[in-house]
């Protein structure tokens, strides 16, 4: 973790200095360096989801909706990045669309789950 937290200042370092000069460079860079801290973080995602899938397949439920939650992480993951990203740029009205669209998403995503959940309390109720 501390090589992460070490990267991020070295790029923020970086990053206010191509802002105050004023550098064209700026916006690539600022992409940059989320995609290295993001690859520098996958190592603690993977191991995450290795130890969330053993807990799934000793408990026995289905395999399915535990690939639609991750779907789901997924989905927030890339549109708050994106957002974010987006955002640094100025254009936080399209930041904010980024985020609407990506709940949608996430909802169209989550309705096999839904629609189970409903199943069940329907199951329960009769």
């Amino acid at each position: 973790m501390l090589k992460i937290v070490a990267c991020a200042i070295i790029c923020a370092f970086i990053l206010t200095y191509l802002k105050s000069v004023g550098s064209e460079f700026f916006s690539v860079a600022v992409l940059g360096a989320g995609v290295i801290l993001t690859s520098l973080g996958i190592e603690y995602l993977t191991q995450t989801v290795e130890f969330v899938r053993e807990l799934i397949e000793q408990s026995g439920v289905n395999t399915e909706y535990f690939s639609i939650i991750l779907k789901i992480t997924g989905i927030a993951y890339v549109v708050e990045f994106g957002a974010g990203i987006v955002e640094d740029m100025g254009l936080k009205s399209v930041a904010d669309k980024l985020v609407f669209v990506g709940k949608i998403a996430i909802f169209v995503t989550a309705m096999p789950i839904i629609y189970a959940v409903f199943n069940l309390m329907m199951g329960l109720v009769k």
